[in-house]
């Protein structure tokens, strides 16, 4: 009953965050003209750029702001940074309610996210291992490739063209599982942060004390 509580109000919150960027699209203008007479439109003829006016949303009806005089350059374009920022906030506050939505629906207890964060981690943990072991044995692979090309060069010798060929394509290799064990560690460090910023999340939402950890 309480998960379904927090859900229901974190929908609610998205639904409120949606309207408010929402409010950030089409605009409706009143203003007032040098007659004394009342106008409503959706732009501003060139006449009426210089009165004041106030402005609402197309969407929901609501009034997002009024103008008191002509508003400079400077200020009209931050003006619109600021409205892209509100809608940009409003977005992100909207994808924020949505995803703890999920993560409320999909745990019922924190010990059920732990133990998922830890499967993946886990797993995660286990490929960054075997590619760490690959790149050991293509590196001392490529090494004893490398001191034995040496020696028969040393020994006035010339190296085969298979010979040569195997350690161009050793090394190629190498480089290849050094990318992959680059972003094998990347990838774990960032499921690592996700989980802490994820439990925390989740002990914020249901007020809880902590009660357990990672890997």
């Amino acid at each position: 009953m309480k998960t379904r509580t927090l859900v229901v109000a974190l929908l609610a919150a998205a639904l409120t965050t949606s309207a408010f960027a929402q409010d950030s699209g089409p605009k409706l203008y009143r203003w007032v003209d040098k007659d004394g007479k009342v106008h409503f439109d959706d732009a501003l003829p060139p006449e009426a750029v210089n009165q004041a006016r106030d402005e609402f949303s197309v969407t929901s009806g609501n009034k997002v702001g009024a103008v008191a005089r002509a508003l400079t350059p400077e200020e009209r374009a931050k003006l619109a940074d600021d409205q892209a920022a509100a809608a940009r906030a409003a977005t992100a506050a909207s994808e924020q309610a949505r995803m703890d939505v999920v993560m409320l629906s999909s745990y019922e207890t924190e010990g059920e996210l732990v133990r998922a964060f830890n499967d993946r981690i886990g797993l995660l943990k286990s490929s960054l291992q075997s590619a760490i072991i690959g790149v050991r044995s293509l590196r001392n692979n490529l090494v004893d490739q490398l001191a034995s090309a040496s020696e028969t060069e040393l020994d006035h010798r010339k190296v085969i063209s298979k010979r040569a060929d195997q350690i161009a394509a050793l090394h190629r290799e190498l480089l290849k599982q050094e990318a992959f064990q680059i972003q094998r560690q990347a990838e774990y460090t960032a499921l690592n942060e996700e989980f802490k910023q994820a439990l925390a999340r989740y002990r914020e939402l249901r007020k809880t004390t902590p009660a357990s950890t990672a890997r």
